[in-house]
């Protein structure tokens, strides 16, 4: 058998936490996206259609809303 190195020790290391830290912050993610926040991001599109702006001003701004609330664009 032969020893690891300190190197290769510290790669491993790295390469658990990236994997640990990166589903972690996708689980994080994933919950922030509420039913409350979907109906919000409906309801400002809704609004902005019936306000005369154009569709597609108010598409962008619907997905926009969708992605800051954490929310999977359609």
């Amino acid at each position: 058998m032969t020893r690891s190195t300190p190197r290769s020790r510290t790669l491993l290391l790295f390469a658990c936490t990236f994997v640990f830290t990166a589903g972690l912050s996708t689980a994080v993610f994933a919950a922030a996206c509420t039913p409350q926040a979907i109906v919000n991001c409906e309801r400002l599109q809704r609004n902005c259609l019936n306000n005369g702006i154009p569709a597609d001003a108010c598409e962008r701004g619907y997905l926009g809303c969708m992605g800051r609330a954490g929310c999977e664009v359609p």
